[in-house]
């Protein structure tokens, strides 16, 4: 049936409902930080291909939450600094400072979020702007291009006996074969170099070490060229040897006329170690897709994370002479939910013939960098650290007898590009938003007492106190927001009406208390329970001083107001 005019107005006026939800939803919970924030920032993401500034400034987080540690930051943002649209880049660590490698090729000395500094290092040409002069010519006029995705992908301070030096990886565009390719170009670095403030580079000093081959042409199918599926991450194990992650650049059968991963004389869908002295080659592992994670663990076992279709982003163990199936086996399907069409129908949702993945989340998540966590805290010591882009949350992942124990989701609330830990333990997040995040992390108990008193309370002798009654209040009360399991949570008492929790045990004299917790209020009460209310189940705490009181009713208003933020 024909649409008619009346039709058209209701279709219309339906689908600028349903954007209007999305963008005043999104508002209303940003404003009022209710818990579905983060979904409606990534339905905006989806939908809109960005996040809408709210009508009101955000306020950062004060922290983020594992269960083991509260994770504190500071952030800046250095969008002004990058030359083009884009996303990509890497980070390393070399001396005092994290290098940063932008994804148009600047390479910045970052030590705080105001400490960034530029640097007097210059990458090679990756021809980019050779690409661009080329999508004009008449025979490429009809393809589809995506400039943003052309990027450098990786940088690594390597060191062993015999090297020493940084290397970069990119997507290298051959402007006389039209063609590309992955590329990795080293610096050596003297040993009586220890600072990027001493270092000087030039496009000619850096040495190209790897190409991959063959040099790809443009596809017709999709975008011509896909750098977002180059991979290009690099893990360096000494003494010589760099491994290396090529992605597919979407030469799948699917986004191409043909699927490359498993082709032998390819080195596209593949992990591959480069030898710094001979600057030999090799093909490591076989039926990778989109590998944007690479890492050694403490026990020299090789660690990728690569990003499926739809479903199917793996953790892979990378073992020499493995094929990991793609894309004859996946446990994702395309986008359009059929089936991969390079996979048997006995393959569909399984993994039967070649090696399995360790572990994959399904839904994906968009999985981005990995890298191993060392001197952070002993709770986190050991594990494995993911970013992540759909979700905007960081993946903390333990190993143990090569299966993953568990996968900790933390939501931060940004795509983040890559996360590294600088050697002085801090973790460093890069953002597509191009911002930079610092983190650290203390556990609970240091979150809310330690650190609380220590601000508050010069007075050690009184501090220790304060510390020691508070620990004894603790035997019973929680200090966590709604927990009021064995007594009413001391969040939940400032200011509140007496007896308005969900505690489910209290004295009849509270419960019909008509009062607020005043400040003068819980002294009496805490000066002597049983007068203030007969019968409460609540004992004498048996504070008798009077400094010691004034500070415990201090942080119970400290609690209470971080309870409502």
């Amino acid at each position: 049936m024909k649409m008619g005019t009346p039709y058209k107005y209701v279709f219309s006026i339906s689908v600028f409902g349903v954007i209007a939800f999305f963008l005043f939803g999104g508002f209303i919970i940003g404003l009022h930080k209710l818990p579905s924030y983060g979904f409606f920032r990534r339905v905006e993401l989806n939908l809109f291909g960005r996040v809408f500034e709210r009508m009101v400034e955000e306020e950062a987080p004060e922290y983020y939450d594992s269960i083991f540690l509260r994770l504190y930051d500071t952030q800046t943002d250095i969008s002004d600094r990058i030359s083009r649209e884009g996303r990509g880049g890497g980070l390393t660590s070399f001396g005092d400072a994290v290098l940063l490698l932008t994804h148009d090729g600047q390479v910045l000395a970052v030590r705080s979020a105001d400490d960034i500094r530029n640097t007097d290092v210059t990458v090679p040409d990756n021809g980019f702007q050779a690409y661009k002069q080329v999508t004009e010519l008449e025979q490429y006029k009809n393809l589809s291009h995506n400039f943003k995705q052309f990027r450098y992908n990786d940088i690594l301070f390597y060191e062993s006996e015999r090297h020493r030096g940084l290397a970069v990886s990119y997507t290298d565009f051959d402007s006389t074969a039209h063609c590309y390719r992955n590329t990795i170009a080293v610096l050596p670095v003297d040993s009586n170099i220890n600072s990027v403030d001493e270092l000087t580079a030039r496009p000619g000093d850096w040495n190209i070490i790897y190409r991959s081959k063959p040099c790809l042409p443009f596809k017709n199918i999709h975008y011509a060229l896909e750098g977002g599926l180059a991979g290009g991450r690099m893990a360096f194990r000494g003494p010589s040897t760099i491994y290396f992650g090529n992605g597919d650049y979407h030469w799948d059968g699917i986004y191409a006329p043909e699927a490359i991963a498993q082709k032998p004389e390819s080195e596209y869908g593949k992990i591959m170690k480069i030898d710094l002295s001979s600057q030999e080659s090799h093909i490591v592992a076989t039926g990778i897709r989109n590998p944007q994670g690479i890492v050694f663990d403490e026990n020299d076992n090789l660690w990728i994370v690569e990003h499926g279709l739809r479903g199917g982003d793996e953790l892979n163990r990378i073992k020499e002479g493995i094929n990991y199936g793609w894309p004859v086996e996946t446990l994702g399907t395309q986008y359009s939910k059929l089936p991969v069409p390079n996979s048997t129908a006995e393959s569909y949702g399984r993994h039967n013939t070649y090696k399995e993945p360790v572990f994959a989340w399904l839904p994906s998540v968009a999985i981005s960098n990995l890298t191993l966590i060392k001197g952070f805290h002993s709770s986190w010591d050991g594990d494995l650290l993911m970013g992540s882009l759909k979700s905007m949350s960081l993946f903390h992942i333990r190993i143990k007898d090569d299966r993953v124990l568990f996968s900790e989701k933390i939501e931060i609330g940004n795509r983040i590009r890559y996360v590294h830990q600088h050697t002085d333990g801090r973790i460093i997040l890069w953002t597509d938003s191009k911002k930079l995040i610092f983190l650290t992390g203390k556990p609970y108990t240091d979150n809310y007492i330690t650190d609380y008193l220590e601000d508050a309370i010069s007075n050690e002798s009184l501090r220790e106190r304060v510390k020691t009654t508070i620990d004894a209040c603790r035997q019973c009360h929680a200090i966590e927001p709604g927990d009021h399991t064995g007594a009413p949570s001391l969040a939940a008492v400032f200011n509140a009406e007496i007896g308005s929790t969900s505690y489910e045990n209290y004295s009849d004299a509270l419960k019909e208390n008509q009062g607020i917790w005043t400040r003068d209020n819980l002294k009496k009460f805490l000066s002597d329970p049983q007068q203030f209310a007969p019968g409460t189940v609540m004992p004498d705490p048996g504070i008798s001083d009077e400094a010691i009181m004034e500070e415990i009713v201090n942080l119970m208003h400290e609690f209470n107001k971080k309870s409502r933020d």
